[in-house]
């Protein structure tokens, strides 16, 4: 059958589609990797009230920041991009779709967002975090350095970049960005306070000691400046002073992991085994992830004869460290296969997103890409491997089973490539690209009007879209020879 000298075939719809190749761009662009069909985005019945009443970005933006703080950053991106939609001028929008994005592991996503504005601080902030995760350590560092250079009194900033000079272990130079922010505002308490956790990390404790005093005297009742200054009295023997400040800093932030596994490590120093085991076990409840606190939790309780959960202690020890180092190596690996990916050097970035994988198989944004340069290579079988590990890994991964029902759409898989696009258009209903997609697959199975109907959803989001207004034109004259 030929409609307008175009037969609808295989070819002919596997045309339209031909670009989407880049959908799984275009739907990172729109904000991708989101919720899969099990995942409920219902937020408090005002906020959704609100949003009905009158359709407003700060309504949008409202809802989403509650998703974010109750840790939904796929729901968050959603919504997020609906706020963009009504006002796309809005940089409080455009920060929250970027981090929901960050915080799904989706940093190429991000990444487009951000580079196509005008960046005020925050956003500079998320472009260097998206670009770190990406792996694309220089340039994140480039960012914030020119962040810096316009905002040059700005602690966010400083603050984002002295944190990647400390995990990269550069000291010296996170020491010296963190001084230099310290000696322009002598008086802003936020910038010596960033002074102070650089020096305390870095273990420079013949600076830091009188900076800790001299904020102390500035803000006594400062949970965190408390807490820094019991960790260098505890660090330097004075541990009367140490258990008067960590105990006061506990008193105003009682859920505080670091200032509790600080406490109970003192307690531990002092023989005081009873109540370090009881402040080692709440900072592990409340977050402590710190190898050390498990292995000062084990040596109390085989102080105390509890000897078979200080062994569980132990290997739980062991185990963090493992994890530590394997993270440590999975994301260095990454960060060199990104590099390679960008010089186009394709079958390393492959290798080393492999050797990765092996290190760390549960973090299906390495999954998803060594699916992205295994696609510049052709290997379709390899790269299909990938996207299922990586949805094996997050089943809500929603930019992976876009891609794979495109795998599926090549092969002519029709029926498992529509399962793959339903579950994107169910995740992402706002989303013109995965309607195109799912009409398409229709479409080649002849279902001319269940294919018009998702077309119909396409146009009704964006009416001139020209990929849904030319598979509406083929499916109406189908329909009218049928």
């Amino acid at each position: 059958m030929r409609i307008a000298g175009t037969e609808i075939t295989i070819e002919s719809v596997y045309t339209l589609l031909a670009s989407t190749r880049t959908g799984l761009i275009v739907l990172a662009l729109l904000g991708a990797s989101l919720p899969s069909s099990g995942e409920s985005c219902s937020g408090p019945a005002p906020m959704q009230a609100a949003i009905h009443a009158h359709a407003t970005a700060e309504a949008y933006i409202a809802l989403g920041s509650w998703f974010s703080e109750n840790h939904k950053p796929d729901c968050a991106a959603v919504t997020f991009e609906s706020a963009l939609k009504v006002d796309p001028t809005s940089k409080k929008a455009l920060d929250g779709l970027a981090k929901a994005l960050i915080a799904t592991g989706d940093y190429e996503a991000a990444i487009n967002h951000l580079r196509a504005t005008p960046r005020d601080e925050r956003l500079t902030i998320d472009l260097g975090n998206a670009l770190k995760g990406a792996g694309q350590t220089d340039e994140a560092v480039q960012v914030w350095n020119a962040g810096i250079r316009t905002y040059p009194n700005s602690d966010l900033l400083v603050d984002a970049l002295v944190s990647f000079y400390l995990q990269d272990a550069q000291y010296e130079v996170a020491s010296k960005v963190a001084g230099q922010l310290a000696g322009r505002k002598p008086a802003d308490l936020e910038a010596q306070r960033l002074y102070l956790h650089t020096l305390t990390v870095t273990g420079n404790d013949a600076v830091a000691t009188p900076l800790a005093h001299k904020l102390l005297a500035l803000a006594p009742h400062d949970p965190d400046i408390l807490q820094l200054n019991g960790f260098l009295e505890r660090k330097a023997g004075n541990d009367t002073a140490a258990r008067k400040h960590l105990e006061e800093a506990i008193a105003v932030k009682p859920g505080d992991a670091s200032t509790r596994a600080n406490l109970g490590i003192l307690l531990a120093q002092t023989h005081e085994p009873a109540t370090a085991k009881v402040q080692l076990e709440k900072a592990i409840a409340l977050g402590a992830t710190e190898p050390q606190v498990r292995f000062e939790l084990a040596k109390v309780l085989r102080q105390l004869g509890e000897t078979e959960e200080a062994q569980q202690q132990l290997e739980l020890y062991k185990k963090q460290l493992k994890q530590s180092s394997d993270k440590y190596e999975a994301m260095l690996k990454a960060s060199e296969a990104a590099q390679a990916a960008k010089k186009g050097d394709n079958q390393k970035a492959a290798d080393l997103y492999r050797e990765a994988c092996a290190v760390e198989p549960n973090d299906a944004s390495l999954s998803y890409r060594l699916a992205l340069v295994l696609a510049e290579l052709g290997d379709v079988q390899g790269e299909r491997a990938a996207l299922e590990q990586a949805i094996k890994v997050n089943p809500a991964f929603t930019l992976a089973q876009y891609q794979l029902g495109y795998l599926e759409f090549q092969a002519g898989n029709d029926r498992a490539a529509e399962r793959q696009f339903r579950i994107t258009v169910e995740a992402l209903p706002s989303n013109v690209q995965a309607w195109c997609s799912l009409a398409s697959t229709l479409a080649r199975q002849s279902r001319f009007q269940e294919a018009q109907a998702a077309v119909a959803n396409a146009l009704k989001l964006e009416p001139k879209n020209a990929t849904a207004l030319r598979l509406n034109q083929m499916l109406s004259a189908a329909m009218n020879q049928h």
